[in-house]
């Protein structure tokens, strides 16, 4: 339900854009998360594709996908079919400040939150694949339950 309605209120940020979304959701998927800081994360990976896989007026595919990963975690992941990201820079994406777009509205900051938030609040972690031309996947595999606030690990 969060990310169908998340999509949903980002849909319009494509309206005018070749960009094409797909969900592939897994039926009956639930989990006793932190859904806010969860569509924040999830919403810096879609902002991310918007600005570099697909650079201007150049279209493509965004594929949102959830699927159980054992008896305790699931992946979430976004993945695009866009400009994929250079074998130098794999290592940083996640670095505060970093960005490829500087001066073209890129802050170097989504990243860097979207890192922090899967892998402090949600307890989780963050796999990225990426190949240039052929596009990125980042791939969030979550605990079903959410560690308490203030918990310590």
């Amino acid at each position: 339900t969060v990310l169908a309605d998340m999509m949903g209120a980002l849909a319009v940020s494509i309206k005018q854009r070749p960009i094409r979304v797909e969900l592939d959701i897994e039926a009956d998927l639930d989990m006793d998360s932190y859904p806010g800081p969860l569509g924040e994360a999830l919403a810096n990976l879609f902002d991310n594709c918007l600005v570099h896989a697909f650079d201007g007026e150049h279209g493509g595919t965004i594929k949102v996908g959830a699927r159980r990963r054992g008896l305790d975690a699931v992946a979430l992941s976004i993945a695009d079919d866009g400009a994929g990201i250079a074998p130098c820079n794999l290592a940083r994406v996640y670095d505060p400040f970093f960005t490829t777009r500087l001066g073209s509205g890129g802050s170097g900051l989504g990243l860097h939150i979207a890192h922090n938030i899967v892998t402090g609040v949600l307890g989780g972690r963050i796999e990225l694949n990426s190949q240039v031309g052929k596009g990125s996947d980042f791939t969030l595999l979550l605990p079903l339950v959410a560690p308490r606030a203030g918990a310590v690990a």
